[in-house]
């Protein structure tokens, strides 16, 4: 079809198929693209303007996402991880060691298991590729070293690399199920873990801007979504707002 034809029923009739062949989440991000596509159409002249068929179609409800660990949890959680790190085997300690850097980074999974020495440098990872592009992760001393603990082998650019088949790890899935279960932690996904690293960052009063810059996030509406607050910390500042208001109009 040609870009000035399409209408609201040709996007409608996409759109339905896409989330039969995609789901919610993916349809919405492609229904986006094609957004903005057309926006861009009218922009260089290729559409009437204020005729894009997109702005008519609902979007799929987004699913909310509000896990993250508590203080709890996470002790729970870092006292297995530290069993695990110590143990003898010769390829979990490495997987507990890429979930323990997970928490300390908020990293994605991907950017974790792709690393090489050569992203190492100092106190921060280059990464070559995340979602979002090349970006810069800066390290605490505690995920320095961790990384420190990681064997270097002659001729394996890997820093997480499975000795037993020789060759790099590219999944912890199998192994973080049986993880969450010994923890404790039914349902609690790999994600979640940057979904903690944001909310206890908000939790320990850190912006939204500075949480983002860690997370690798191009706009504050995408930290948002990941930093949460249990209810402790939000009663304890509502009790803190009210009082300083009590203060002005005493």
């Amino acid at each position: 079809m040609f870009i000035d034809a399409l209408n609201e029923a040709d996007v409608t009739k996409w759109f339905a198929d896409l989330n039969n062949r995609t789901g919610p989440g993916a349809a919405n991000r492609v229904m986006s693209i094609l957004n903005n596509m057309l926006n861009k159409a009218e922009a260089w002249g290729y559409r009437l303007e204020n005729t894009n068929p997109c702005r008519a179609v609902r979007l799929n409800r987004r699913r909310q996402c509000e896990r993250f660990l508590s203080t709890a949890e996470m002790g729970r959680l870092g006292r297995l991880l530290a069993e695990e790190r110590g143990g003898e085997d010769k390829v979990k300690p490495v997987m507990a060691t890429a979930i323990t850097l997970l928490l300390l980074t908020g990293c994605r999974v991907s950017e974790v298991l792709g690393l090489q020495w050569q992203d190492v440098r100092g106190n921060r990872l280059n990464l070559r590729d995340s979602k979002t592009g090349p970006r810069t992760v800066w390290l605490g001393d505690e995920a320095r070293a961790l990384i420190d603990t990681l064997p270097r082998l002659k001729n394996v650019p890997w820093l997480f690399w499975n000795a037993r088949f020789r060759k790099p790890i590219r999944g912890v899935t199998h192994y973080w199920h049986d993880l969450r279960a010994r923890a404790g932690l039914p349902k609690v996904r790999l994600h979640d873990l940057r979904h903690t690293f944001a909310s206890h960052a908000a939790m320990n009063k850190e912006t939204l801007p500075m949480i983002g810059r860690l997370l690798g996030h191009r706009n504050h509406q995408s930290t948002a979504r990941y930093a949460h607050l249990d209810d402790e910390h939000v009663l304890d500042a509502a009790e803190q707002i009210g009082a300083a208001i009590e203060r002005m109009i005493a």
